[in-house]
């Protein structure tokens, strides 16, 4: 885990390809497809994120500064699990991809919430063990607690 976290830290300090308007739409178009398959009413942001609080949790919202543990499964859309974090695991949410910076700063301690992340906000162009190039993943995230 922490080896993917280091990682993760160097790819977005590098990683800040651009993607043409027509990709970018492209990711939206595949992500909206998948989601009308389903049977959960995400939202989305302006950065393209979609996400669904299945729980809300309570108190005050994370910060850019706190550290955050957390259980979590990533899968890729069509259901392929890349990582899977059934023990708590405590990082900085200032050294996590750009997705979930975003998502943990709308959220509070004992939240659950769905998350699906276009590239630009992921991994982007970058191949990685267990996810391709410009994937778009599925988040599943459990806030346990904030330090």
């Amino acid at each position: 885990m922490r080896t993917l976290l280091c990682l993760l830290l160097i790819l977005i300090l590098g990683a800040c390809s651009t993607y043409s308007d027509e990709d970018l739409k492209g990711f939206d178009k595949t992500i909206r497809e998948w989601i009308r398959q389903q049977n959960i009413q995400y939202k989305s942001t302006d950065s393209g994120l979609y996400y669904y609080f299945e729980n809300k949790g309570q108190g005050q919202k994370i910060k850019y500064t706190d550290s955050v543990t957390v259980q979590f499964k990533g899968t890729l859309l069509d259901s392929t699990i890349f990582e899977i974090e059934k023990a708590p695991v405590t990082f900085a949410v200032n050294e996590v991809i750009i997705a979930w910076k975003e998502v943990l700063l709308m959220s509070k301690r004992n939240a659950k919430i769905k998350i699906i992340v276009p590239p630009q906000l992921g991994y982007g162009n970058h191949k990685l063990d267990k996810i391709p190039q410009n994937s778009i993943l599925l988040y599943e995230i459990e806030i346990i607690d904030i330090k």
